[in-house]
């Protein structure tokens, strides 16, 4: 169900309706009349609708840059899965090489007329691929702490792409009323020069008579 609260925007009052909480829509909105202000506040000639533009232009920048860190982040998780996949693949490797040589040990310690020297060839040989066994298990612990980051990087950048995407939809919602309320001064300044001209108008008939 949408909520539906009053803001206040550059000192007007506006009803929003959206599927956020009252807090949420109420802190976007402190946003948005935040950026008018600071607008406001550097240049007081600016016009409320061009101050609005203006502050509008800021917040859609601020959503391109972090569609841009989303999107990089994106790629680099991508690069880690592929990264995590291939260690996957070596570990399991390691392992079937490992339960590999274990039998070929087991094997070897059995058959007691095994020259020393074969047994410690298959000795050195089960160490190295032990070394490397930890190594990649290692690597592979890494790779998931890093992927994990990841994650939770990127639905933090997620949740600042939505919190900008909707502040930019309230500022679209200032800009069209402010539009309106700059075609209403418009139409009053027509209807006032028209006024003017038929006062002038009957003044000099008044003249002539």
């Amino acid at each position: 169900m949408a909520n539906k609260v009053t803001v206040t925007i550059n000192g007007n009052e506006y009803i929003i309706k959206g599927e956020e909480s009252a807090d949420e829509i109420m802190s976007i909105a402190s946003y948005v009349d935040n950026e008018i202000k600071k607008i406001n506040d550097q240049h007081e000639r600016f016009n409320p609708t061009f101050a609005a533009v203006l502050a509008a232009l800021n917040i859609t920048n601020e959503l391109f840059k972090c569609q841009k860190e989303y999107e990089n982040i994106t790629v680099s998780c991508k690069d880690y899965e592929k990264q995590l996949e291939e260690l996957k693949r070596e570990y399991n490797n390691v392992l079937k090489e490992n339960a590999k040589l274990q039998e070929q040990c087991g094997n070897a310690f059995m058959k007691i007329d095994k020259s020393d020297e074969e047994f410690d060839t298959l000795k050195n040989k089960y160490e190295n691929l032990h070394d490397e066994y930890m190594k990649k298990d290692d690597e592979l612990a890494k790779a998931y702490k890093e992927n994990e980051l990841l994650a939770r990087e990127k639905d933090n950048k997620q949740k600042e792409l939505d919190k900008v995407k909707l502040e930019l939809s309230e500022s679209k919602y200032k800009l069209v009323d402010l539009q309106n309320q700059l075609l209403q001064n418009q139409i009053d300044l027509v209807k006032a020069n028209r006024e003017f001209d038929k006062y002038k108008l009957n003044g000099r008939n008044g003249n002539r008579a």
